[in-house]
């Protein structure tokens, strides 16, 4: 049975509660809470932690007691695990939703698949999910870059398996680069803490990817989702990204879908648009 830890910290410097739960495998999942109201869960994407979403968070903690979650293998949750897969991200979902009564969900990229798979067997009132990591046969996807994430890995050449993946995710304008000169512009632009983060989550992102890449004939068993959905891209994100929301859009039974002008696949993140993005979640969630 999943269990309440009782172990609660309440930091009066930046008004976040954190506190943790027992998953069902026994792993630790740590999440901080903010504000008061319904409960509303965040969970962040591949390469973040619950730190990233804290404006985010602080944005609808005037509506909402909003529990912003580690996911596992980062922050303050236990690891991946050797037999590691979607279904225990969504026990721990599930764990964390029995703890906090949470009946709203949002999630970005990873965090947006997890969301919808964990939707499928949970029972939420409302969803928003900011471009879900969901990859789609119908939709064509190069995965060559995993494999060489997965070498530049095994060489400890972290800065190439990072490259790699920015260049293959498609997300930016660096696919269009040759791998030398992304590696290098990456560099100059993320050092320091930020690129220790990613650093350090390098190794739980290709095994989440293989996971995106294992789910992307799955997709039509979104059709068992009961809750009503708020399906999010930003405007300058790729055509694929639009394309895949199309997609859920006629999948899901319930949904709603927003394109957000001049915002791209991090928007939701701290040091991104987190204000805009959260204004149209609240709206949402509060009709």
């Amino acid at each position: 049975m999943d269990m309440v830890s009782a172990k609660t910290n309440t930091n009066f410097l930046d008004s976040f509660a954190h506190s943790t739960v027992v998953s069902k495998d026994g792993t630790t999942i740590g999440y901080q809470s903010i504000g008061k109201g319904p409960s509303l869960i965040l969970i962040h994407g591949a390469l973040s932690t619950s730190n990233d979403f804290t404006k985010f968070a602080r944005e609808l903690s005037d509506s909402f007691r909003v529990h912003v979650m580690d996911r596992r293998g980062r922050g303050g949750s236990g690891p991946q695990g050797i037999d590691y897969s979607i279904k225990k991200e969504c026990e721990d979902v599930r764990s964390l939703q029995e703890a906090t009564g949470a009946t709203y969900v949002f999630g970005h990229s990873y965090g947006g698949l997890v969301t919808l798979e964990a939707a499928r067997t949970s029972t939420f009132k409302k969803m928003a999910v900011y471009e879900p990591g969901v990859s789609m046969k119908s939709i064509p996807t190069d995965w060559d870059w995993l494999p060489e994430y997965e070498n530049d890995m095994n060489k400890k050449d972290f800065r190439g398996a990072f490259a790699s993946f920015v260049r293959g995710s498609g997300h930016t304008p660096l696919k269009r680069l040759p791998k030398w000169y992304a590696k290098f512009i990456l560099r100059l632009v993320i050092r320091g803490n930020h690129w220790n983060q990613i650093e350090n989550l390098l190794p739980e992102n290709l095994i989440e990817h293989r996971e995106v890449k294992r789910l992307e004939s799955t997709f039509p068993n979104y059709q068992m989702i009961d809750a009503n959905v708020l399906l999010i891209a930003g405007g300058k994100s790729p055509d694929s990204v639009h394309q895949m929301i199309r997609v859920l859009d006629e999948t899901i039974s319930r949904t709603q879908t927003l394109i957000i002008p001049n915002l791209d696949h991090l928007a939701p993140d701290n040091k991104y648009a987190p204000v805009e993005v959260a204004q149209h979640v609240k709206r949402y969630f509060l009709s």
